[in-house]
């Protein structure tokens, strides 16, 4: 009965840790800033798809971007989800990129032969930034990223379908350059949390952890097509310390085009190989929390 719940949650756990990754290329680095900072070849923050780059804007350098995630098959019924997400994201300080946003998301599943149930969240936040270890002075880039944001949830639930909802993610973004100028690799390191004031006792706070591997290389000087792999897994508990929800593995196509100096736009699509929820595997996939398609279209403009 909480269904609408779940999926609103897991199509918003798939935004939320995009929020300040503009991907727009960045001006040389000027000599004045951190060891951690400096690189002598950016690299988009989007070439990896789902996964995330570590580098961060440069002090005075602002985007815009529109991101879209759409999330779709499930057990048992038809599931779908779409999350759109408006943002600004630029440095005041070197090593450190502030991003505030907004979000929408809409949610639903019909169950073979049932009634279907829909959700809808509307939200805002911020993601922060900051760049541990830069490629070019260490060989690997390291940055931490922590994005909480708050919203409105509306849809069907035992209780009326209000709620308030508290999100929060905190995710270490590693890449390098692993064949010089042919081949990049990203892996990250995700906790979300979600926390809903007046839904199904039990299910009020939910957690997710992803561990993503993507590798990319450059077409050409302005395009990037590669491959990513995820394992996702969903608890209860705001900490991954309630019951178990699902597990899914994901593999998918990326690619990313900077279209000018201005716009890119990057995408990917994830497919379920392998799902897994408290019931047992799913011989048809999709569980009972992470759909069988996870896709993602995002456009940006540098300032």
């Amino acid at each position: 009965m909480f269904r609408s719940v779940i999926l609103a949650s897991t199509a918003l756990f798939s935004v939320s840790a995009m929020a300040a990754d503009l991907g727009a290329k960045k001006p040389t680095p000027v000599a004045a800033v951190s060891n951690a900072c400096k690189e002598t070849k950016a690299l988009p923050v989007d070439a990896f798809g789902f996964a995330t780059g570590s580098d961060v804007a440069d002090v005075g350098v602002w985007g815009a971007a529109l991101d879209n995630v759409y999330v779709a098959g499930g057990k048992g019924g038809k599931t779908y989800g779409y999350t759109g997400t408006a943002q600004v994201s630029g440095s005041f300080f070197p090593c450190f990129e502030i991003g505030p946003y907004l979000t929408y998301t809409i949610a639903g599943f019909k169950p073979y032969g049932g009634i279907e149930r829909q959700g809808t969240i509307m939200g805002a936040g911020v993601e922060m930034k900051y760049k541990l270890l830069g490629r070019a002075p260490h060989g690997i880039g390291l940055t931490f990223a922590v994005s909480p944001n708050a919203g409105a949830y509306n849809g069907f639930t035992i209780y009326g379908g209000h709620d308030s909802v508290f999100n929060n993610s905190y995710r270490l973004l590693a890449d390098a350059e692993l064949m010089k100028g042919k081949l990049f690799g990203a892996l990250n390191l995700e906790l979300f949390q979600s926390a809903y004031t007046n839904t199904v006792p039990g299910f009020r706070n939910l957690s997710q952890v992803n561990v993503r591997g993507a590798l990319t290389s450059p077409v050409t000087d302005s395009l990037y097509v590669g491959a990513e792999a995820s394992s996702q897994v969903a608890m209860t508990g705001m900490w991954l310390d309630g019951r178990f929800r699902a597990a899914a593995v994901y593999v998918g196509p990326t690619f990313f085009w900077a279209i000018n100096d201005k716009f890119s736009l990057n995408g990917t699509w994830a497919y379920q190989v392998y799902g897994n929820d408290k019931s047992g595997p799913s011989r048809n996939l999709g569980t009972a929390v992470f759909p069988l398609h996870q896709a993602r279209l995002k456009l940006a403009y540098a300032f």
